[in-house]
């Protein structure tokens, strides 16, 4: 039996027979599904959040337990102590400073 038979001519006279014999050509391997990175981020940000949530709560609390005065001498009212935490809001309060940096006077 010397006679070259291709694949395809194998698979067409018996069909579903010897499929398996050819699983390692390319067009029959399967790429293995990575998982989403995103996901994984995700999760990640979360379990990261839940640790932090008890200190995150006790710098509320001591910043709540400060009075009117005391939070005006470190640059915040009462109103804000709630978004110390947000990204947001320490952004804007950085850009408030260098505004007010470029506005001081050289002497002072």
């Amino acid at each position: 039996m010397s006679s070259y038979v291709s694949k395809e001519s194998i698979e067409l006279m018996m069909p579903n027979r010897l499929g398996h014999y050819f699983k390692d050509d390319p067009q029959y391997t399967t790429v293995p599904e990575v998982p989403n990175p995103v996901v994984f981020g995700m999760i990640w940000r979360f379990v990261t959040w839940l640790a932090e949530m008890p200190r995150r709560r006790t710098v509320v609390d001591e910043l709540n337990s400060l009075s009117e005065h005391e939070l005006a001498d470190i640059g915040l009212s009462r109103s804000e102590v709630t978004r110390v935490f947000d990204p947001g809001f320490a952004a804007e309060r950085r850009s408030e400073r260098a505004n007010l940096a470029h506005v001081r006077p050289v002497g002072v």
